[in-house]
């Protein structure tokens, strides 16, 4: 709530190029017996993101916190969010490489942000929802700000369309999906294909995708990579029942890659 130096902040930033501003929350406000009732950022935070907007230059914002942010409002005034989570004494060296464009990012969020705390809870792995095209919510979208799974590169990628060794498989066959993806910027980065299954007719309510697989791999400029993933109906397909035991059902099932969604089909 102390404002006493936000002056002096814009101040200093109207004198420089671009805007580095380090936001979040202190330590001891995530962890165990530490909840919040809401996970937006204090309103001084947002007070000095507003004030410094009014300056016109670029705006890079560091995050450092334990949990997703509600970010809805400061979003839209910043033209990046570098995510570095609470990373110990030794984090200033690799955060400084991500900044001066040494080391280029390739870090996929392992939570889904909320669009606000009242979306909360929200994941990517949720049960369909009876209503799915109406939504969950009288004044907000039902897409949260961030999926789990986003993040973003120095350089850009594109997915080819997805292959399948077969479309129609037994219970005790496997089958491989492959897609190609190229590097279509201009500096060589990492990247990471996250394989998803989903089971929209089953004995029970499944989630509406499941992660089976991923994998990353550093791709040059202009180099196409194979990324693959050999799908095994028991491990990959199954689910666990109230007693414990593995169940296997025959029908369509659906594999997710990027935007990219392929229908199987799993027989006797």
């Amino acid at each position: 709530t102390d404002e006493t130096e936000l002056d002096e902040a814009v101040s200093v930033a109207n004198q420089s190029d671009v805007i580095l501003v380090c936001l979040g929350e202190q330590k001891t406000w995530s962890g165990e017996n530490a909840s919040r009732s809401t996970i937006a950022l204090p309103s001084i935070q947002e007070k000095l993101v507003a004030s410094l907007k009014k300056t016109g230059k670029p705006i890079i914002l560091v995050l450092s916190n334990g949990r997703p942010l509600e970010l809805v409002r400061i979003e839209p005034m910043v033209n990046a969010i570098l995510e570095i989570w609470q990373p110990g004494v030794a984090g200033g060296s690799p955060m400084a490489g991500i900044l001066s464009g040494r080391v280029n990012p390739s870090g996929k969020l392992s939570i889904t942000f909320p669009l606000t705390t009242g979306q909360i809870p929200t994941y990517y792995d949720m049960r369909q929802s009876s209503r799915p095209t109406s939504g969950r919510y009288q004044d907000i979208t039902t897409e949260p700000l961030y999926w789990f799974g986003h993040g973003l590169s120095y350089t850009t990628f594109s997915y080819d369309a997805a292959k399948l060794s077969a479309t129609k498989i037994s219970k005790s066959q496997k089958l491989t999906v492959e897609v190609t993806v190229t590097n279509t910027g201009k500096v060589k980065g990492k990247e990471t294909v996250l394989w998803y299954i989903s089971d929209p007719a089953c004995s029970i309510s499944r989630p509406m995708k499941e992660l089976k697989f991923f994998e990353k791999k550093e791709i040059s400029v202009g180099e196409k990579t194979v990324f693959s993933f050999e799908i095994d109906p028991m491990r990959d397909l199954s689910f666990t029942d109230a007693d414990g035991k593995r169940i296997l059902e025959e029908g369509d099932y659906y594999i997710h890659v990027n935007n990219q969604k392929l229908k199987i089909e799993l027989v006797k």
